[in-house]
């Protein structure tokens, strides 16, 4: 009997194709992305060159071929490469580009995910930022001391821009995730989840995914509730709720929603962009006017910023404060600078591609545009699309749509 049960185990293991694995890996990949970059760098190649001998690889440069998104990623990195023959350091602009590697795997995702994983994939996603979660707690309530993050500033991982963006689209995963569970006990943990998630959004510093979560609850509730009156008021609600709570418990909430109002006042007053929005929204003001030099291509992808600084010792004197910024805070911007209008239209195409798949599974469709959503507002304020963890965020997560929509031409 042992034998035999040895040999059946034996042959399951023979059976398990290069896919199988790459599947497995997966799902660890989802667990740590939020919480380690060695992880999302190790297993980002190892996914790749796994994938390089996978089954069926012909077929699946068939599809990449045929895919919207996947091109226009590429198209949009291929533009970056060929802007290195107009760019002022062809050397720093490639040291700029070469994070775009992680991109990679949105092609092994997309090709190769089996349908029975991607909700493991998901899960293993929302696991990993528990981690955080607890984690970012503890170092709120000073119950651990971490080298990354501090009581007032609790991100353990990445910086409170990237963070504040993970925690708004894993809250509304889970809320998208509660009007789609039918069982009543997933529908209070999935609630229950969100509430904590949500609430470690508003007791960290990232106004950025404060925004972005504000914006975007409405659309879950616009798509998962059919009487629209009824879905902006309970919507509405919530909100006023949330943001009342964080202000009256918050500290921190507190003083940067004082403070963004104080310099708000400070930039219509007095003209004064010092301020953490305002030397952004002057950094806009210095971008535009260099993307307006060279519109059509842009001046060259770099990763210094000595353009932005030359300009402004030229015509913006006013405005030296904003010069120490080591970017436009702005992928848009960003993009127009170093692009021009054929670098920003292909970004743009990206996610306009992810958006127009065809996706008939409701609860994956729904969660395609709150991810689009949140990942497009976060981006204004940050270059969401140029940093690790961001960019690894951007990868899982455009692939799974992706490979929904083959998956489900397929069956």
């Amino acid at each position: 009997m042992n034998q035999l049960a040895l040999k059946t185990g034996v042959q399951k293991v023979k059976n398990i194709t290069i896919n199988d694995y790459i599947n497995y890996i997966f799902v660890l990949y989802a667990f740590l992305l939020p919480i380690s970059r060695g992880a999302i760098s190790i297993l980002s190649a190892l996914l790749f060159i796994l994938w390089l001998f996978s089954n069926d690889f012909k077929k699946k440069i068939e599809f990449i071929k045929s895919n919207r998104v996947i091109l226009y990623f590429f198209a949009f990195i291929g533009f970056s490469l060929l802007s290195l023959f107009w760019s002022s350091d062809a050397s720093d602009g490639l040291e700029y580009i070469r994070k775009y590697w992680y991109f990679l795997v949105i092609l092994v995702i997309a090709t190769t995910i089996q349908k029975r994983f991607i909700e493991y994939v998901i899960s293993a996603f929302l696991a990993g930022m528990l981690i955080s979660e607890i984690i970012s707690y503890s170092i709120f309530f000073e119950l651990i001391q971490w080298k990354h993050g501090n009581s007032n500033d609790p991100t353990p991982f990445m910086n409170h821009l990237q963070y504040s963006m993970f925690l708004a689209f894993a809250s509304l995963l889970l809320l998208n995730k509660f009007f789609h569970e039918q069982q009543t006990k997933w529908k209070i943990f999935y609630f229950l989840y969100f509430l904590t998630v949500t609430s470690n959004l508003f007791v960290n510093g990232g106004r950025t995914g404060q925004a972005a979560f504000v914006i975007s609850i409405f659309l879950v509730g616009f798509l998962n509730i059919k009487n629209k009156v009824l879905a902006f008021l309970s919507i509405l609600a919530l909100v006023v709720i949330i943001f009342y709570t964080a202000y009256s418990v918050s500290p921190v909430f507190k003083n940067r929603f004082d403070a963004s109002v104080a310099e708000t006042q400070s930039i219509i007053q007095k003209r004064e962009f010092c301020g953490s929005f305002g030397s952004r929204l002057g950094l806009w003001i210095v971008g535009s006017e260099i993307f307006l030099e060279n519109p059509i291509v842009g001046s060259g992808v770099v990763k210094s910023m000595d353009e932005m600084r030359d300009h402004i010792k030229a015509s913006h004197p006013d405005k030296d404060c904003i010069a120490r910024l080591p970017s436009y805070h702005n992928i848009y911007v960003q993009s127009a600078v170093h692009l021009g209008i054929i670098g920003l239209f292909l970004y743009l195409m990206i996610f306009y591609s992810i958006l127009k798949l065809r996706i008939e599974n409701r609860y994956y469709f729904n969660l395609m545009i709150i991810f689009v959503s949140v990942y497009s507002v976060s981006s204004l304020v940050e270059t969401m699309f140029h940093e690790q963890f961001s960019a690894a965020l951007l990868t899982l997560f455009s692939g799974i749509f992706i490979a929904q929509n083959r998956i489900e031409n397929e069956a």
